[in-house]
C-alpha cells in the first residue's frame, strides 16, 4: 500500500482537483481512495457527483470526532475510486481531532492499494501531519512566483517532519511568461512529475461532478494527469518493487483479472 500527500502551502492551486484526477487515473491498476484532509475549506463534494450531503451524512469531520467510522464516511466517486470527503460546517470542524488521521490511514491501508491525502493550504498541525504520515508528498503548484515560493516552504516542512517529496506537479502551465516547468523543478531540487496545461475541460468536468479524466479522457489535462500517474508508478516500482507489484495485482483483482 502506498500513501501520498497531495500538498502545497498556497491555497487555490488545484490540490483537490489533482487528488481526484490522480485517483481516477489510478483506477485501472490500483484501488485508490482520496481522503480530503482539508478540514476547514472542504470542496470535494462540489467537484464530485457523490451520494453525500456533507451537512447530514457522515464525513471525515465525524470520523475525526470519533462519532463515525471511516467506512461509513467513504463514498463511491465517478471514475472507479472512493472518497472520504471532509465536512463543510464550522461546528463540525471544531469537533475534529487531526491526530486521528493516523488510525484512519491504517484502517484504509487494509482495503486500498493507494491512499491519497488531499492536504489543505497554510501552515498548521493539520497540514504538517499528513506530510509525516504519507510515504511521499506530491507537490502541487502553479508556475507563478508566489506559488513556487510556497512550494519551497512545503518541501522544507516535509523534510522537517521526516517526510519525503516524490516531486512536483505544475498546474495551469503554459500560460503567461512563467519559466519552463523543468527549470522550476530544478530550482526546487525535486523531480518534475508533470505539468497540467490550462484546459477548459477541467472546470467543465467539475460542473458535471466528474474528474476531467472521466469527463474528457482525451483532453490535454487528462493526458497530463495520466502521465503523472505513470511516473509515480515507475518511481514506486524503482523504490519498492514488491509494493508496486502488490498495487498492480490489487487492481487486477478488483477488475476480476
Amino acid at each position: 500500500m502506498s500513501t501520498f500527500a497531495i500538498a502545497g502551502a498556497k491555497g487555490g492551486v488545484g490540490k483537490t482537483t489533482t487528488s481526484l484526477n490522480l485517483a481516477a487515473s489510478l483506477a485501472p491498476v490500483a484501488r485508490s481512495v482520496v481522503v480530503e484532509f482539508d478540514l476547514a475549506m472542504a470542496n470535494a463534494v462540489d467537484f464530485l457527483a457523490i451520494d453525500c450531503d456533507p451537512e447530514l451524512d457522515a464525513t471525515l469531520h465525524d470520523v475525526l470526532a470519533d462519532t463515525a467510522t471511516v467506512r461509513n464516511a467513504t463514498y463511491e466517486a465517478p471514475g472507479g475510486f472512493d472518497v472520504v470527503p471532509s465536512g463543510t460546517t464550522l461546528d463540525g470542524y471544531t469537533e475534529t481531532n487531526p491526530d486521528r488521521l493516523v488510525p484512519v490511514v491504517k484502517a484504509l491501508a487494509s482495503t486500498y492499494d493507494v491512499v491519497l491525502l488531499d492536504v489543505g493550504a497554510g501552515l498548521s498541525r493539520e497540514t504538517l501531519l499528513p506530510l509525516a504520515v504519507a510515504d511521499e508528498t506530491v507537490l502541487v503548484s502553479t508556475p507563478r512566483v508566489a506559488s513556487v515560493r510556497d512550494a519551497q516552504k512545503t518541501i522544507e516542512l516535509t523534510e522537517r517532519v521526516g517526510g519525503s517529496v516524490a516531486g512536483v506537479v505544475f498546474v495551469k502551465s503554459g500560460t503567461g511568461s512563467a519559466p519552463d516547468p523543468n527549470r522550476i523543478a530544478s530550482f526546487l531540487g525535486v523531480d518534475l512529475l508533470g505539468h497540467v496545461p490550462e484546459d477548459p475541460a477541467v472546470p467543465a468536468s467539475q460542473d458535471v461532478g466528474q474528474p476531467v479524466v472521466v469527463y474528457a479522457p482525451d483532453s490535454p489535462a487528462s493526458v497530463a494527469y495520466a502521465e503523472v500517474v505513470r511516473r509515480l508508478v515507475v518511481r514506486r516500482a524503482e523504490r519498492s518493487p514488491d509494493a508496486s507489484t502488490a498495487a498492480a495485482d490489487g487492481g487486477r483483482r478488483e477488475r476480476g483479472g
